[in-house]
């Protein structure tokens, strides 16, 4: 329900009144839940709330970029709040009355969250920065740990981390709901590192696992629920959800099959156990979609990108995925190799607007893509495009500003660090354009010689082999020309 500006300033008041003098019971005997906040830096004028059944909420931003909402038979659980292209997860119970702060140049980092029902949620914000950093670590420097010192590692995190859990519970006064919510946000992460670890050690030393695993490394698994309701909007229940899954279908079917192992062959029983461990309708076609949408990215033929499509659809019971899955692969069928690239309209730093076919002027050009929500990503991509065309003078570095309505800020941020104008441009259609040429990696570069067609249209910036790739199309073209 949005509320007018008039009611805005009224119920902001009493809001205000609310976070300082009600109690407990005052709070859980209320009848509306509120949600409202302020938003430095808005790239759009609304956010949206989801409750991950179908439910959303657009919610309109004020000429102070606040905003207020009311929800009367709020069903209790974690929903998404989502303001382009971020989003994060919030924990709302019946007369909750939470306001949000946040800086979108910093999304996470920034958010906080005040008012009854703030601590829950702050504490959620915090383990899900945390587990960010820990995950990073692993990723650096624990894969080289043995297993047992890995283990012992990892158990005396988890053990800091459920004193401090119950250092907070025994403070503060929390619902059963939030107590599982809360405990569940750091000990799946912990059960994700040790996925995580398994995967990269198992993929990259050919562990074997059976031998030099502690017996107890994966105790945890025996108690997962694969169909918890009040965790499917959890970010490191899914992330665990989506590494047990690969490791499980990584070693079932190793085993199964050991004369048979092929990525169609591994992802297709990594649907098959989706679909028979997991009963729950929403935690199910997520996981599915994700397993399937990774595969047709990766897929390097029309013909296994077709088999695994199929067999997802024979699994898949949501049927916007199975729409949006159809059409993401008749996308990444149309950017195979020697295939003309799907022309698209583009707008000059002048403010005409051209074809995309228009700029195949030398031997290859080489587009690559960014969004000012990413500053530090684009600042490191305009340096290394600088970079390559100095080694690579043969070769056109051309890039393409992805944001939707942003023409306005395009422009300065392009001026203001001093970029070449000639190469800078934007989509007239940001969602329609970024759908056809499959933009889902922020790092992708799509490659075409001078009549257009595709060389590569998957490749990495900042790849370690994205340099050998251009040394060797570059020779190829000077041979065909």
């Amino acid at each position: 329900m949005q509320l007018s500006f008039l009611k805005y300033a009224v119920f902001f008041s009493f809001i205000s009144y609310c976070l300082c003098s009600c109690d407990s019971s005052e709070k859980t005997s209320r009848e509306y839940t509120y949600f409202g906040g302020e938003i430095v830096n808005p790239n759009t004028n609304y956010i949206v709330l989801s409750d991950g059944n179908g439910s959303n909420d657009t919610i309109n931003l004020d000429k102070k970029n606040r905003f207020l909402h009311k929800i009367e038979n709020l069903k209790e659980g974690l929903y998404s709040f989502r303001h382009n292209p971020e989003s994060q997860v919030i924990l709302l119970e019946k007369g909750d009355s939470i306001l949000i702060r946040l800086n979108t140049l910093e999304f996470d980092e920034s958010l906080v969250f005040t008012g009854d029902g703030a601590r829950k949620n702050n504490f959620l914000i915090d383990m899900f920065l945390q587990n960010e950093i820990e995950r990073e670590k692993v990723r650096r420097t624990g894969l080289r740990f043995s297993p047992a010192y890995f283990k012992k590692n990892q158990d005396s995190l988890l053990k800091f981390k459920v004193k401090m859990h119950d250092k907070f519970t025994d403070k503060y006064e929390l619902s059963i709901l939030a107590k599982k919510l809360t405990q569940a946000s750091f000990k799946y992460d912990y059960f994700t590192r040790h996925e995580l670890y398994f995967n990269s050690r198992y993929g990259i030393a050919g562990l074997d696992y059976s031998k030099d695993l502690p017996i107890t490394f994966f105790s945890y698994r025996n108690d997962i629920d694969y169909n918890d309701d009040d965790l499917k909007r959890l970010y490191s229940y899914n992330r665990f959800l989506n590494y047990y899954f690969t490791n499980s279908s990584i070693t079932n079917y190793s085993n199964e099959f050991p004369e048979y192992k092929n990525k169609i062959g591994s992802t297709i029983y990594k649907l098959d156990l989706i679909d028979s461990l997991i009963q729950h309708p929403y935690i199910k076609n997520n996981l599915l979609r994700r397993v399937t949408t990774k595969f047709l990215l990766e897929s390097k033929s029309n013909i296994e990108l077709n088999k695994v499509l199929s067999h997802y659809l024979s699994v898949s019971s949501n049927k916007n995925s199975q729409k949006e899955l159809r059409k993401l692969s008749r996308a990444i069928s149309r950017l195979r190799p020697k295939n003309v690239l799907p022309d698209q309209p583009l707008i000059t730093s002048k403010g005409e607007t051209i074809k995309l076919s228009s700029l195949f002027k030398k031997q290859i050009t080489a587009f690559y893509f960014w969004s000012m929500d990413r500053k530090e990503h684009y600042i490191r991509a305009h340096k290394k495009a600088s970079y390559l065309s100095t080694l690579y003078p043969e070769i056109d570095f051309i890039a393409i500003n992805t944001d939707d309505e942003q023409t306005k800020n395009w422009l300065k941020t392009i001026k203001r660090h001093h970029y070449n104008l000639n190469n800078e441009y934007e989509f007239k259609y940001p969602k329609c354009s970024s759908e056809e040429l499959v933009i889902h990696n922020r790092n992708k570069v799509i490659l075409v010689n001078q009549e257009g067609k595709i060389i590569n249209a998957n490749t990495d910036l900042f790849s370690s082999i994205f340099e050998k790739q251009l040394m060797r199309y570059t020779r190829l073209a000077s041979v065909e020309n």
